[in-house]
């Protein structure tokens, strides 16, 4: 037996034009993922980031993408 939430989402779904239905999918997929988000790389890059380590430190975006190298 479906609830009445179940039917509005479908209801709300079908109604959606294909690009946006890409976004409900995407969006789903992120739900059932069972990969931690963040995941550990990430998690400890803000540790350092918010210890001050790591950090490459600009004047403007000017300085920032001359030492990005673009």
């Amino acid at each position: 037996m479906q609830t009445v939430l179940h039917r509005q989402a479908k209801k709300a779904i079908d109604s959606l034009p294909d690009e946006k239905l890409m976004v409900v999918i995407d969006f789903i997929s992120y739900l059932q993922s069972k990969d931690r988000i963040p995941n550990e790389l990430t998690i400890e890059t803000f540790r350092k980031t918010d210890d001050g380590r790591e950090l490459v430190k600009c004047k403007n975006a000017d300085d920032m993408f001359r030492k990005l190298r673009l």
